[in-house]
């Protein structure tokens, strides 16, 4: 009878496994619908289950190496996955992004500012560049944003001081 418990036991395992890599597989399709300009470049993911290797596939079933794909389609690979997980975890998660367009290109930039940035947590952090949030994304995401901040550097004290804002908002609000 314990054999047979063991056995139930794993089986479950395995099912349930199996119906959580599915639901993250169609999570990561969604995301990078909603993210990639191309359609059709990605039809379907696969992960394995015993390894958890992602693998990527056109619409005609032929696998896709990452390498064959742009360094911003990478990113948004990453991102997608990063949004699937954060989806399928129903949880309140915080997310941190590092100079998020830095690698892309306009329309990938767009997507994201559209789609991901206002969906992708209850608390985002974008650590961007001054020249990645720039007037145009930054009204787009006024909305969502709580707090602004600017990392400034001092000659003078050598040092980075934080001060709030950004330093062109002002003339953005008052353009308005």
């Amino acid at each position: 009878q314990r054999q047979m418990c063991i056995r139930d036991r794993n089986v479950f395992k395995k099912a349930l496994t199996e119906r959580h890599i599915h639901q993250l597989e169609t999570l990561i399709l969604e995301s990078l619908g909603q993210l990639l300009r191309k359609d059709g470049l990605i039809s379907k993911v696969s992960i394995e289950p015993g390894t958890y290797q992602l693998s990527l596939f056109d619409e005609n079933s032929n696998g896709i190496s990452p390498d064959r794909l742009s360094a911003g389609e990478r990113q948004l690979l990453a991102i997608s996955i990063v949004w699937a997980l954060t989806k399928a975890s129903d949880k309140p998660l915080p997310v941190v992004i590092d100079t998020p367009l830095g690698r892309l290109d306009g329309e990938h930039r767009h997507r994201l500012v559209e789609s991901y940035f206002p969906e992708a947590g209850h608390q985002v952090i974008l650590l961007s560049t001054d020249e990645e949030i720039d007037h145009r994304y930054y009204k787009k995401l006024q909305p969502s944003v709580a707090n602004a901040y600017t990392l400034s550097f001092s000659q003078d004290k050598n040092s980075t001081e934080v001060v709030a804002g950004y330093p062109w908002v002002k003339s953005v609000e008052e353009a308005a």
